[in-house]
């Protein structure tokens, strides 16, 4: 990913914007990405996290094959903060779309984001 890339040229084409969501800033820990290797199919994948312990081997499933808890585990923290930086370049909305990327058909866009618990 181009480091120069402005935030709104990251959005995808469908006038989508990325409002900060999910967990309160009062549990957030940093931003963190997890990259995992699948034993079974061989899949490279990362996850992002604002919590540094939430995806381990034994809770996530492989996006390709479905199967649970035999991976290879790497993290690395991005950014420490426990606020949303807007102008960091280690933010998650920074990452998701991909630039470039295109939004598929069997997306679910809701009209506000869901609340914890719901």
């Amino acid at each position: 990913m181009k480091a120069d890339i402005p935030h709104d040229e990251a959005e995808p084409k469908t006038g989508l914007k990325n409002p900060p969501a999910g967990i309160s800033e009062s549990q957030r820990e940093g931003v963190f990405v997890n990259g995992f290797i699948c034993q079974n199919c061989g899949l490279h994948f990362n996850l992002f996290s604002w919590k540094a312990n939430r995806h381990r081997a034994d809770n996530t499933y492989c996006p390709e094959c479905g199967r649970r808890g035999a991976f290879i585990h790497y993290r690395k923290m991005l950014s420490d903060k426990t606020y949303r930086d807007e102008n960091s370049q280690d933010e998650i909305f920074r990452h998701v779309p991909w630039p470039g990327s295109q939004l598929i058909g069997d997306s679910v866009i809701m009209a506000s984001p869901r609340k914890a618990g719901r």
